[in-house]
């Protein structure tokens, strides 16, 4: 008897044969195709426990695989794996149903422990996976915009911490003596623990009254005020200089609709990032952007390049200019440069 049937697709053979030999040598019995239209067709012809989905395949991609399974059968278990995780195609892939992300390259033995943790939990309709791929900040953000009621356990290093989302925000959270908004403000400099989520769990009481962007503000200002070198200056030594400018970057990736942001100087030079792409092309984009933007002010008699928004298919870039330097902002799918805007301003603020 096998420990399970997995699927397993991916555009690259490579990936799918040693996906599949390495599930055999753990006791499973592993099928592996190399499409998605593939996966969709052989799941719905044969029983499988589980489906192992590439996210950038081209055809139909891992999410188009991940609706399609889901829209047939609710109660499938699909976990994602990429190289190209960012924070809002995770979210929309646990939003969509799927039970775990995983950012490649991946350890196979890792991956197998993981696949193990969601068949024994099949009854479990509670959402799994770890901070380092989906932040707290992006947690909050998703089940407060929702309006979830849901339990959040999350698991570091032996402690336990538990945060209750109800009517839009969050009310109640505890960590070990803690209880209420201490807790977020300190759970907000996890960098990693595994998490679960779980919906349609009432709070067992209301201990959180600051709103949720508040207290995602809050929680960073006091991770940057508790660092070896509080000073947030702009100015300073090289180095001192790069650590500052990278702070304030990280503080504006972890808004609601912020997928990445580069701090570049007027000619172009990476100064500070929170991205994942190719921080060097995209900041000499945004001083491009810039410079040309600022021109342009000028030939209409406007001085003073405040903010400069980019509208694309799938997503925005709002440009602005801080001090002497461009600040761009890569904006996730359902983001625009309105709704992110204030959030922008504010933060922005405390490092003047």
């Amino acid at each position: 008897m096998t420990d399970g049937r997995i699927l397993v697709v991916d555009d690259e053979e490579s990936v799918v044969y040693t996906c599949v030999g390495e599930l055999e040598q753990e006791g499973f019995e592993a099928q592996g195709v190399t499409s998605g239209a593939q996966a969709v067709d052989l799941y719905k012809a044969e029983d499988f426990d589980l489906v192992l989905a590439d996210l950038k395949m081209p055809g139909m991609d891992g999410m188009e695989v991940l609706n399609a399974i889901m829209e047939y059968d609710p109660e499938a278990q699909v976990v994602i794996m990429t190289a190209y995780g960012t924070v809002d195609i995770a979210v929309e892939a646990l939003r969509t149903g799927a039970r775990e992300f995983i950012t490649k390259p991946f350890d196979i033995r890792s991956l197998v422990v993981k696949l193990r943790s969601v068949l024994d939990q099949r009854s479990d309709k509670a959402v799994r996976g770890n901070l380092r791929d989906l932040g707290l900040a992006s947690i909050i953000s998703v089940n407060c915009n929702e309006h979830n009621q849901a339990q959040l356990l999350i698991r570091r290093h032996g402690r336990l911490a538990v945060i209750y989302f109800d009517n839009g925000t969050m009310v109640h959270a505890t960590l070990d003596d803690l209880e209420g908004e201490a807790v977020i403000h300190e759970l907000l400099s996890w960098e990693d623990g595994s998490f679960s989520l779980e919906q349609d769990v009432a709070p067992p009481k209301h201990t959180i009254e600051t709103e949720w962007t508040g207290l995602i503000l809050e929680g960073m200002r006091r991770i940057d005020e508790g660092t070896e070198d509080p000073g947030l200056e702009w100015d300073g030594g090289e180095t001192q200089q790069h650590e500052n400018v990278d702070r304030v970057a990280r503080a504006l990736k972890a808004l609601d609709g912020i997928d990445g942001v580069v701090i570049c100087s007027q000619g172009g030079e990476l100064l500070g990032q929170a991205t994942g792409a190719d921080a060097v092309g995209q900041a000499m984009l945004t001083a491009f952007v810039g410079h040309r933007a600022e021109t342009l002010g000028a030939l209409l008699n406007a001085t003073g390049l405040k903010q400069v928004a980019l509208a694309a298919e799938k997503r925005g870039t709002v440009i602005v200019a801080h001090h002497q330097d461009y600040v761009g902002l890569f904006l996730t799918e359902r983001a625009s440069a309105e709704s992110v805007a204030p959030a922008i301003r504010t933060t922005l603020r405390r490092y003047q």
